[in-house]
């Protein structure tokens, strides 16, 4: 069995790094349907007291007009998340405007939230986020919602590889399913990307709220040479060298670590690399181990 993360973390991490990997293929799921896209990139800021989050901005061009399309995704529609649309579609227009030559419109900004899991009901084509009084007129953000949940395989599969890693929490997703579209990406991307995405691909899957085991289906079909090469399985095996160590200085003191000493621990994971990090409790007795952790000029 590949040994690969399933953290909600990771998920955010797993999206982010997929999607930039396909500008192109998410803008065109993004825009109106027809629409011209000569380039798609991701948005670049100098503004840096702006720029959190601002990688979920893609850059695009389409039918001679610049735009910018703000993309989240969540697992379900959480009470905060409309404000948070609106935060970031605010930052990033302060950003642009903040670069934007004098004299010149910055560039309109369209946000589309995400969802992969919630109710059974079909959601509106639009949500919002209302600043103005109810008698007053409306303002100032409204935003896309694309379920994917509620999509069938075949819909996401229609939008171009990048889109079928959220098949596995699609209405219709099972086994067989995955099979067939485990067939179709790996005949239709090179190597790379195909790790990449099946590799993505059995993230999503850990969060299919219907419980189908698609995820133990989908591993069950890949070998290591798929995906061994991939950032999500390069990071799933940073994450178990992280928890060994964690609980291997545990052990050796006796104690949980606070997150002071947890903190520094992977830093020094990252300077002194597993190996010496494994040898260091066998090494060390604990008070010595506690005091190397607290000592920073400690190697």
């Amino acid at each position: 069995m590949l040994d690969l993360p399933d953290e909600t973390e990771t998920l955010d991490l797993t999206l982010r790094d997929v999607t930039r990997r396909f500008p192109e293929q998410l803008a065109r799921a993004l825009l109106p349907p027809g629409a011209v896209i000569t380039s798609a990139r991701w948005l670049e800021t100098q503004v840096t007291s702006r720029q959190r989050r601002l990688d979920r901005a893609l850059d695009v061009m389409a039918g001679g007009e610049r735009r910018i399309e703000h993309n989240e995704w969540s697992l379900e529609m959480k009470a905060n998340l409309p404000f948070r649309v609106y935060e970031y579609n605010t930052l990033t227009a302060l950003a642009l405007a903040a670069e934007t030559p004098a004299g010149e419109k910055p560039p309109r900004i369209r946000s589309t939230l995400v969802l992969l899991s919630g109710r059974e009901e079909p959601w509106p084509d639009e949500g919002e986020y209302r600043t103005s009084p109810d008698d007053a007129p409306f303002s100032v953000v409204t935003f896309r919602i694309e379920a994917v949940y509620q999509r069938t395989v075949a819909e996401l599969e229609a939008r171009g590889p990048l889109w079928t890693i959220f098949t596995p929490v699609a209405v219709d997703a099972a086994p067989e399913r995955m099979k067939a579209v485990l067939e179709k990406l790996r005949a239709e991307t090179s190597p790379q990307d195909f790790g990449e995405l099946s590799a993505a691909l059995t993230v999503v899957a850990h969060k299919d709220k219907r419980q189908r085991g698609l995820r133990e289906a989908i591993l069950a079909l890949l070998n290591e040479e798929d995906v061994m090469q991939s950032s999500v399985f390069q990071l799933g095996a940073q994450r178990n060298q992280q928890k060994t160590v964690v609980r291997l200085f545990e052990k050796r003191l006796g104690r949980p670590l606070d997150e002071g000493e947890k903190a520094t621990l992977l830093q020094r994971l990252d300077a002194l690399g597993y190996d010496r990090m494994l040898d260091l409790p066998l090494e060390l007795p604990p008070e010595s181990l506690a005091s190397w952790l607290t000592n920073p000029q400690a190697a």
